[in-house]
């Protein structure tokens, strides 16, 4: 499995949750035939998340960067849903000083979409930086749970979103996906909103201050 390239662990990671979902439960082993359908569905969900995020079934080393363990808080903001949308993203190095934050104007999308795409932003703004090591923090629940495999990416415009995401944390020495209360995602839901609003009055697309010092 060394040589297993990421293209092929992505589509293994779609193989099994499509077997998951698919699989007769009349072809069950006998230690397993009491199981339900979902609880099938959700074991090779686990299973497909694990082919697709494991480190060591990977096919490059871990991308070196430096060692700071650097928190990522992102968000998106759609006025209309779908309507006009912006996204906000923030990072702080390991004391919580901010050394990263940008809004992005998105044009007309949903709020899942924007979420998707503020979080592409700031793993995108952390590459850059050749931050490796992230702590992420999100307020969709949903983007959240996708991400950790619980639940499936249902709608067609969030698929390619979510394989970006994926691709881009494969590219991650380390990675950890929180979910938290909005009202601890302040900063990065301003930066999203302020983004709308200047993209309403016709503003740049995109703002962004950096103060990252080696």
């Amino acid at each position: 499995m060394g040589e297993t390239s990421q293209g092929d662990r992505q589509r293994l990671s779609r193989f099994l949750k499509a077997v998951g979902e698919r699989l007769p439960l009349n072809l069950l082993p006998r230690e397993w035939s009491g199981m339900s359908r979902e609880e099938l569905r959700r074991l090779f969900v686990r299973f497909a998340e694990h082919v697709r995020t494991c480190q060591g079934w990977a096919d490059f080393e871990p991308a070196k960067g430096r060692k700071t363990v650097a928190s990522l808080y992102t968000d998106g903001a759609s006025r209309g849903n779908p309507g006009p949308a912006g996204a906000g993203v923030l990072l702080l190095d390991e004391k919580g000083r901010p050394i990263f934050e940008l809004n992005r104007f998105l044009g007309k999308a949903t709020n899942n979409e924007a979420e998707y795409q503020a979080l592409i932003a700031g793993l995108e703004a952390a590459e850059k930086l050749e931050l490796s090591r992230l702590r992420i923090f999100l307020d969709s629940e949903l983007v959240v749970r996708q991400l950790h495999g619980e639940y499936r990416v249902r709608n067609p415009r969030l698929q390619p979103l979510f394989d970006d995401v994926a691709s881009r944390l494969q590219r991650l020495s380390s990675y950890a996906i929180m979910h938290v209360p909005r009202e601890r995602n302040q900063e990065a839901d301003r930066l999203a909103n302020e983004a709308v609003d200047r993209g309403l009055r016709g503003g740049p697309t995109e703002q962004y201050r950096s103060t990252w010092r080696e």
